[in-house]
């Protein structure tokens, strides 16, 4: 198997996909041949707080085909299913289909809707920002593609499975998303992996966009094993007073570098973010959140909570950018971290980029350890002390939490939280 050293020419990695990818369009052909050659040439992303150089990704192979399984987990809870980037399963209710719904692979979406996969794929996700963007642009395998027609209410919502098995080295999901003028969607992404013995590298791409008054909620919940080195890049473009949800929930890998981005091009767009994160043992979380601010009235709100434990590490960086031009903008943000040990650390780092003047813009961040006093109170009130630790910490995340507006999202976040407390 090559990994990233054995490979550092490119005739390895063209031939490789060549190989695997050359029944592909031309142009789609090409394209993983210019990001694979940038993928040889970046270096290791540089991240102020996680340093990369120790996590030795370059011993990750990359250059393999991933192994083949028929295993669909839970298959029939979920829309679409992807196992070690492959499509195993893919469905919608009649009512959808119906309407014009179109969910499939992007693969497959090459060859029914090739006009707009060549025009929207690579238009809202920089793939040239890092080296394992680079990557999944020149490897991604299946993928998923996800059309909903203008004026379409879907009122169940969509969910989709990323699954991993313990075998796998690099899965590279990718997600094209296009909501059309008018119409509304609740969307769920789901990443999960198995326990592997060697580090699987995760580089994973959603892209979405949104034309006018278009409405999304998106909600992923990240719970890879901690084998799991992950690079998620999530990005949306929002149209005239277009509207996105972000609602995430991060709990699992044993790294994971992670960004969103709204891009609010057009007037009257917006962005409210919630995101919801908590690390134990050894994990070490990066996580960015930015509202970049480029036509006028536009509005963004951003909230995140986290918790750390054991000697878990997480950095939560927020950025409200307003460009010049963005007159009448509304930018907020909130960030809170709680550190339930004295070996773990957390740092909150709120930053506003304004060009222009009359706008509106506000953060407030803090990262603190638990209230040892507030502990001694429960205790005293014949609490033990994880039954104690276990309601500060749900106090301190219900008023984030219990706004995620998606009911069964909301369940499994809460689940999520109760697992790592007793973990």
């Amino acid at each position: 198997m090559d990994t990233i050293a054995e490979t550092n020419t490119m005739a390895p990695l063209e031939q490789f996909i060549l190989d695997h990818y050359g029944q592909e369009p031309e142009w789609l052909l090409a394209r993983r041949r210019r990001y694979g050659s940038l993928y040889l040439e970046l270096p290791l992303p540089v991240r102020q707080r996680t340093p990369l150089k120790n996590r030795k990704l370059d011993r990750i192979p990359v250059l393999v085909s991933q192994p083949v399984t028929d295993i669909s987990p839970n298959s029939s809870m979920f829309n679409l299913v992807t196992v070690n980037g492959r499509s195993v399963h893919a469905t919608l209710p009649e009512s959808a289909t119906a309407q014009g719904v179109v969910l499939l692979s992007l693969r497959e979406a090459l060859r029914q809707s090739p006009e707009l996969v060549q025009e929207a794929l690579g238009s809202v996700v920089d793939d040239t920002v890092d080296k394992f963007q680079a990557l999944n642009a020149a490897l991604w395998q299946d993928g998923l593609f996800l059309y909903i027609p203008p004026r379409v209410n879907l009122t169940e919502p969509i969910t989709i499975s990323h699954y991993a098995t313990a075998d796998a080295t690099a899965v590279l999901p990718r997600t094209l998303m296009i909501l059309d003028r008018e119409s509304r969607a609740t969307v769920n992404e789901q990443y999960v992996s198995e326990a592997g013995l060697d580090k699987c590298l995760w580089s994973c791409a959603t892209e979405i966009i949104l034309h006018d008054a278009a409405v999304l909620q998106y909600g992923a919940i990240q719970q890879l094993s901690a084998s799991a080195e992950a690079f998620v890049r999530r990005a949306a473009r929002i149209g005239r007073d277009a509207r996105i949800d972000w609602n995430i929930g991060e709990f699992g890998a044993g790294m994971v570098v992670s960004e969103h981005l709204s891009v609010l091009d057009q007037p009257g767009g917006q962005t409210y973010s919630t995101t919801v994160f908590f690390g134990s043992r050894s994990q070490h979380q990066d996580y960015t959140a930015t509202a970049r601010h480029v036509a006028p009235h536009t509005a963004s709100n951003m909230t995140a909570r986290g918790v750390m434990k054991d000697s878990a590490r997480s950095v939560f960086t927020g950025v409200t950018d307003i460009k010049k031009g963005a007159v009448g903008s509304d930018g907020r943000q909130k960030e809170k971290i709680l550190m339930l040990s004295d070996t773990s650390r957390a740092d909150a780092i709120p930053s506003l980029l304004i060009e222009e003047n009359d706008v509106f813009a506000a953060h407030a961040a803090s990262a603190g350890p638990i209230d040892a006093h507030a502990v001694f109170y429960l205790m005293g009130r014949g609490l033990s002390e994880t039954e104690a630790v276990r309601l500060i910490v749900h106090g301190f995340l219900a008023p984030v939490i219990d706004t995620i507006p998606v009911g069964a999202l909301r369940d499994e976040v809460w689940a999520q939280v109760e697992r790592k407390i007793l973990e």
